[in-house]
Parts: C-alpha cells; structure tokens; sequence
C-alpha cells in the first residue's frame, strides 16, 4: 500500500509538472504582431491587453524613425554625388528622399499617438469602476 501511495504521489507530481508550462503559457499576455494586431484590438480588455499593443506601436515607431533615417541620408548622398550634373542624372533624386523621409517621420508620429492612446487605455482598464 505504502508503494502504490509513493507511485500515485511520483505519478501526480510528474502530471503537476509537464502542465505547469502549458499553463503559464496561456497565462502569459501573447506578443503582438503584424499577423495578430486586428485580433488584438478587437480583444483587448485588460492593461496587459492595451500595453501589448502600445508595445507593438512604440516598435513599430522605432522601426518607422529608421527609415525616415535612411531616406534623409539617401537624399543628402544623393545631393552630394553629382548625379545632377550628369546628362544622366535625375536632379529630383533629393527631393523624392526628402519627401519618402517626411511620410515616414508623419507616420512615426502617428504610431506614437496609437502607442500613448493604448497607454491611457490601459490606465483607464485598470482603475476601479465607480457604481
């Protein structure tokens, strides 16, 4: 008897562990990405929900500021080239830089403000409902 106790104790502690991860798993608020994002709006509920998503704006930002970069660098390599100069070249090179780096600055801004709103909705889901 003392045996079979000893085994279905070893048998519920082996059980007890391989769900473990599972659980946590399920548990955890899952990353937000490009495939998931429409999902994740249309669900977010809770602050963990919400900062997901201000997570996943705040990067795309970043990832948006990048670009803006390499297109103001273009432009001024561009300028500085002397493709201009060139029966070849095409003087609006700069310019069309100078534009795409301006749409890529507008539209960091605008994911930044999708990120702070997301912030603010996370704030508001976790404060305590008033009767």
């Amino acid at each position: 008897m003392k045996r079979l106790s000893i085994f279905l104790a070893t048998v519920l502690l082996m059980l007890s562990a391989a769900t473990l991860p599972a659980t946590r798993a399920i548990a955890q608020q899952a990353a937000v990405t490009d495939d998931n994002l429409d999902q994740a709006i249309a669900n977010a509920k809770t602050p963990a929900n919400h900062e997901a998503i201000a997570a996943f704006y705040e990067q795309e930002a970043a990832d948006t500021k990048k670009k803006a970069d390499l297109h103001r660098r273009s432009a001024e390599t561009y300028r500085k080239s002397g493709l201009f100069s060139r029966p070849v070249g095409m003087p609006g090179m700069g310019k069309m830089c100078d534009n795409v780096a301006a749409m890529w600055d507008q539209i960091a801004a605008d994911t930044e403000k999708l990120a702070k709103e997301h912030h603010e909705m996370a704030k508001k889901a976790a404060a305590p409902t008033r009767q």
